[in-house]
Protein backbone atom coordinates (compact mmCIF):
# COMPACT_ATOMS: atom_id res chain seq x y z
CA UNK A 1 0.00 0.00 0.00
CA UNK A 2 1.19 3.51 -0.42
CA UNK A 3 1.65 5.84 2.23
CA UNK A 4 -0.75 8.76 2.87
CA UNK A 5 0.37 11.89 1.10
CA UNK A 6 2.54 13.61 4.12
CA UNK A 7 1.03 16.68 6.14
CA UNK A 8 2.65 19.33 5.95
CA UNK A 9 2.05 22.24 8.99
CA UNK A 10 2.67 25.99 9.10
CA UNK A 11 5.93 26.44 10.78
CA UNK A 12 7.04 29.94 10.19
CA UNK A 13 10.72 29.14 10.04
CA UNK A 14 9.89 26.84 6.87
CA UNK A 15 8.62 29.33 5.21
CA UNK A 16 10.14 31.40 2.33
CA UNK A 17 9.07 34.30 0.54
CA UNK A 18 9.31 35.25 -3.64
CA UNK A 19 7.81 37.79 -5.63
CA UNK A 20 8.21 35.33 -8.78
CA UNK A 21 9.12 31.83 -7.93
CA UNK A 22 10.38 30.14 -10.98
CA UNK A 23 10.17 26.47 -11.03
CA UNK A 24 10.38 23.42 -8.43
CA UNK A 25 10.04 24.29 -4.70
CA UNK A 26 12.14 21.38 -2.82
CA UNK A 27 14.44 22.42 0.04
CA UNK A 28 11.11 24.12 1.86
CA UNK A 29 7.44 24.76 1.22
CA UNK A 30 6.93 28.34 -0.33
CA UNK A 31 3.83 30.44 0.80
CA UNK A 32 1.71 31.57 -1.91
CA UNK A 33 -1.09 33.65 -1.53
CA UNK A 34 -4.54 32.52 -3.15
CA UNK A 35 -8.26 32.85 -2.47
CA UNK A 36 -7.83 34.79 0.76
CA UNK A 37 -5.67 32.37 2.06
CA UNK A 38 -2.03 30.74 1.74
CA UNK A 39 -1.16 27.35 0.90
CA UNK A 40 2.64 26.08 1.21
CA UNK A 41 3.53 24.92 -2.70
CA UNK A 42 5.37 22.68 -3.14
CA UNK A 43 6.13 23.57 -6.95
CA UNK A 44 5.34 26.66 -8.36
CA UNK A 45 6.05 27.19 -12.18
CA UNK A 46 5.37 30.43 -14.21
CA UNK A 47 4.95 29.18 -18.00
CA UNK A 48 5.52 31.48 -20.77
CA UNK A 49 4.36 29.26 -23.35
CA UNK A 50 0.64 28.82 -21.58
CA UNK A 51 0.30 32.41 -20.27
CA UNK A 52 -2.33 34.34 -22.50
CA UNK A 53 -0.19 37.22 -24.17
CA UNK A 54 -3.34 39.59 -23.43
CA UNK A 55 -3.47 41.42 -19.95
CA UNK A 56 -6.00 40.28 -17.38
CA UNK A 57 -6.86 38.38 -14.51
CA UNK A 58 -4.54 35.71 -15.33
CA UNK A 59 -1.00 37.97 -15.50
CA UNK A 60 -0.55 37.38 -12.00
CA UNK A 61 -0.85 33.97 -11.70
CA UNK A 62 1.35 31.34 -11.48
CA UNK A 63 0.82 28.50 -14.39
CA UNK A 64 1.06 25.53 -11.50
CA UNK A 65 0.98 25.14 -8.21
CA UNK A 66 1.41 22.02 -6.25
CA UNK A 67 0.55 21.81 -2.62
CA UNK A 68 -0.91 18.90 -0.15
CA UNK A 69 -3.93 19.51 1.36
CA UNK A 70 -4.11 20.23 5.37
CA UNK A 71 -7.33 18.99 6.00
CA UNK A 72 -7.27 15.80 3.70
CA UNK A 73 -3.72 14.58 3.65
CA UNK A 74 -4.54 14.63 -0.53
CA UNK A 75 -2.16 16.44 -3.01
CA UNK A 76 -3.64 19.33 -5.24
CA UNK A 77 -2.73 20.92 -8.61
CA UNK A 78 -3.76 23.99 -10.12
CA UNK A 79 -2.13 23.56 -13.70
CA UNK A 80 -2.68 25.83 -16.94
CA UNK A 81 -3.83 24.49 -20.15
CA UNK A 82 -2.27 25.69 -23.69
CA UNK A 83 -5.90 27.44 -24.02
CA UNK A 84 -5.01 29.75 -21.19
CA UNK A 85 -7.70 28.47 -18.77
CA UNK A 86 -6.82 26.75 -15.48
CA UNK A 87 -7.67 23.16 -14.20
CA UNK A 88 -7.47 21.46 -11.03
CA UNK A 89 -6.79 17.99 -10.04
CA UNK A 90 -6.90 15.94 -6.40
CA UNK A 91 -4.45 12.96 -5.98
CA UNK A 92 -5.92 9.83 -4.17
CA UNK A 93 -3.64 6.53 -2.85
CA UNK A 94 -4.44 3.05 -3.40
CA UNK A 95 -6.62 2.92 -0.23
CA UNK A 96 -9.32 5.27 -1.56
CA UNK A 97 -12.65 3.66 -3.29
CA UNK A 98 -12.17 5.60 -6.80
CA UNK A 99 -8.32 4.68 -7.15
CA UNK A 100 -8.06 3.67 -11.09
CA UNK A 101 -11.57 4.50 -11.83
CA UNK A 102 -11.82 6.43 -15.34
CA UNK A 103 -13.09 10.06 -15.03
CA UNK A 104 -16.53 8.51 -16.87
CA UNK A 105 -16.66 5.84 -14.28
CA UNK A 106 -16.80 8.54 -11.14
CA UNK A 107 -20.47 8.27 -9.71
CA UNK A 108 -22.07 11.36 -10.80
CA UNK A 109 -23.30 12.71 -7.27
CA UNK A 110 -19.59 13.00 -6.92
CA UNK A 111 -18.67 14.46 -10.45
CA UNK A 112 -21.08 16.38 -10.54
CA UNK A 113 -20.17 18.26 -7.36
CA UNK A 114 -17.34 20.00 -9.44
CA UNK A 115 -17.26 22.80 -12.02
CA UNK A 116 -17.83 21.01 -14.98
CA UNK A 117 -17.71 17.49 -13.84
CA UNK A 118 -15.04 15.32 -13.75
CA UNK A 119 -13.07 15.06 -16.87
CA UNK A 120 -9.70 13.83 -15.87
CA UNK A 121 -8.77 10.24 -14.28
CA UNK A 122 -5.30 9.21 -14.61
CA UNK A 123 -2.08 7.86 -12.93
CA UNK A 124 0.70 9.95 -12.22
CA UNK A 125 2.48 11.62 -15.37
CA UNK A 126 6.47 10.89 -14.31
CA UNK A 127 9.17 9.48 -15.63
CA UNK A 128 8.48 10.30 -19.43
CA UNK A 129 11.21 9.32 -21.40
CA UNK A 130 12.67 10.85 -24.14
CA UNK A 131 16.24 10.60 -26.68
CA UNK A 132 19.25 12.27 -25.68
CA UNK A 133 22.37 12.06 -27.53
CA UNK A 134 25.14 11.38 -25.63
CA UNK A 135 29.38 10.72 -26.64
CA UNK A 136 31.48 12.79 -29.23
CA UNK A 137 30.22 13.28 -32.59
CA UNK A 138 31.49 10.96 -35.26
CA UNK A 139 31.95 10.66 -38.90
CA UNK A 140 30.20 8.05 -40.65
CA UNK A 141 32.78 6.22 -42.87
CA UNK A 142 30.67 2.91 -43.38
CA UNK A 143 27.72 4.01 -45.28
CA UNK A 144 27.21 3.35 -48.82
CA UNK A 145 25.24 6.45 -49.94
CA UNK A 146 27.15 9.90 -51.30
CA UNK A 147 30.38 9.79 -51.93
CA UNK A 148 30.40 13.37 -51.67
CA UNK A 149 29.40 13.97 -48.66
CA UNK A 150 30.50 12.80 -45.18
CA UNK A 151 27.90 12.40 -42.64
CA UNK A 152 28.82 13.34 -39.09
CA UNK A 153 26.22 11.01 -36.49
CA UNK A 154 25.34 10.75 -32.89
CA UNK A 155 24.84 8.00 -30.60
CA UNK A 156 21.41 8.08 -28.74
CA UNK A 157 20.23 6.82 -25.38
CA UNK A 158 16.81 7.03 -24.30
CA UNK A 159 16.57 9.12 -20.38
CA UNK A 160 14.02 10.45 -18.07
CA UNK A 161 12.73 13.69 -19.01
CA UNK A 162 10.99 14.40 -15.87
CA UNK A 163 12.84 14.26 -12.92
CA UNK A 164 11.13 13.24 -9.68
CA UNK A 165 12.00 15.37 -6.85
CA UNK A 166 10.23 13.54 -4.33
CA UNK A 167 9.59 9.99 -2.93
CA UNK A 168 7.34 9.07 -5.77
CA UNK A 169 3.66 7.37 -4.50
CA UNK A 170 1.58 5.60 -6.71
CA UNK A 171 -1.14 8.31 -6.85
CA UNK A 172 -4.58 8.28 -8.66
CA UNK A 173 -5.12 12.10 -10.09
CA UNK A 174 -9.19 12.91 -10.65
CA UNK A 175 -9.57 16.33 -12.45
CA UNK A 176 -11.58 19.10 -13.90
CA UNK A 177 -11.47 22.13 -15.94
CA UNK A 178 -12.90 25.12 -17.36
CA UNK A 179 -13.44 25.52 -20.73
CA UNK A 180 -17.51 24.88 -20.88
CA UNK A 181 -19.99 26.99 -21.67
CA UNK A 182 -20.11 30.12 -20.07
CA UNK A 183 -16.27 30.20 -19.31
CA UNK A 184 -13.84 32.71 -20.39
CA UNK A 185 -11.21 31.14 -22.78
CA UNK A 186 -8.36 33.51 -22.49
CA UNK A 187 -6.48 32.34 -25.53
CA UNK A 188 -9.74 31.81 -27.37
CA UNK A 189 -11.63 34.87 -26.56
CA UNK A 190 -11.29 37.31 -28.97
CA UNK A 191 -12.83 34.56 -31.52
CA UNK A 192 -15.15 32.10 -29.36
CA UNK A 193 -16.24 33.94 -26.49
CA UNK A 194 -19.55 35.21 -25.41
CA UNK A 195 -21.25 38.30 -23.74
CA UNK A 196 -21.26 37.39 -20.12
CA UNK A 197 -18.64 34.71 -20.06
CA UNK A 198 -16.31 34.36 -17.20
CA UNK A 199 -12.75 34.11 -16.48
CA UNK A 200 -12.49 30.88 -13.82
CA UNK A 201 -9.42 32.50 -11.99
CA UNK A 202 -6.73 30.78 -9.31
CA UNK A 203 -9.39 31.76 -6.46
CA UNK A 204 -12.16 30.10 -7.82
CA UNK A 205 -9.99 27.02 -8.84
CA UNK A 206 -8.70 26.72 -5.75
CA UNK A 207 -12.12 26.88 -3.96
CA UNK A 208 -13.16 23.91 -6.39
CA UNK A 209 -10.17 21.58 -5.68
CA UNK A 210 -9.91 21.72 -1.90
CA UNK A 211 -13.88 21.39 -1.63
CA UNK A 212 -13.19 18.31 -3.86
CA UNK A 213 -10.82 17.06 -1.97
CA UNK A 214 -12.90 17.08 1.25
CA UNK A 215 -15.46 15.07 -1.22
CA UNK A 216 -12.83 12.42 -1.81
CA UNK A 217 -11.96 12.35 1.73
CA UNK A 218 -15.72 11.78 2.73
CA UNK A 219 -15.79 9.35 0.38
CA UNK A 220 -12.80 7.50 1.79
CA UNK A 221 -13.99 7.75 5.33
CA UNK A 222 -16.88 6.15 3.86
CA UNK A 223 -19.74 8.43 5.70
CA UNK A 224 -21.25 9.53 2.63
CA UNK A 225 -21.92 6.42 0.56
CA UNK A 226 -23.23 6.32 -3.43
CA UNK A 227 -26.72 6.27 -3.87
CA UNK A 228 -28.85 6.14 -6.90
CA UNK A 229 -31.84 8.37 -7.52
CA UNK A 230 -34.04 5.44 -5.69
CA UNK A 231 -31.27 6.20 -2.23
CA UNK A 232 -29.84 2.58 -3.00
CA UNK A 233 -25.78 2.67 -2.18
CA UNK A 234 -24.09 2.08 -5.88
CA UNK A 235 -22.56 -0.70 -6.82
CA UNK A 236 -18.70 0.94 -7.87
CA UNK A 237 -17.84 -0.18 -11.05
CA UNK A 238 -14.48 -2.82 -11.50
CA UNK A 239 -11.51 0.40 -11.48
CA UNK A 240 -9.95 0.59 -15.25
CA UNK A 241 -6.79 0.38 -13.16
CA UNK A 242 -6.20 -1.20 -10.14
CA UNK A 243 -2.21 -1.10 -9.59
CA UNK A 244 -1.74 -4.14 -8.99
CA UNK A 245 -1.88 -7.45 -11.17
CA UNK A 246 -4.48 -9.54 -11.85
Amino acid sequence: MAKKPTKFRHQSNQLTTSESPQGLVSLAPVSYPVAGTEVLALQIWHNPERKPSSDGPWSDEADKVAWVDEKTGFGCIMLRQENGTLSGYVGVDLSHPLFGFDAEAVPLDLSNSVHGGVKYGKECEVNRFTQEEYGDPRTERYTICHVTVTRIVRNYRTVQATKDEFAHEDLWWLGFDTDHIGDLVPKGFDRNSRKGDVYRDQAYVYGQIVAFAQRLKTVADGARPFADDRGEPYRLPRPVFTGEDD
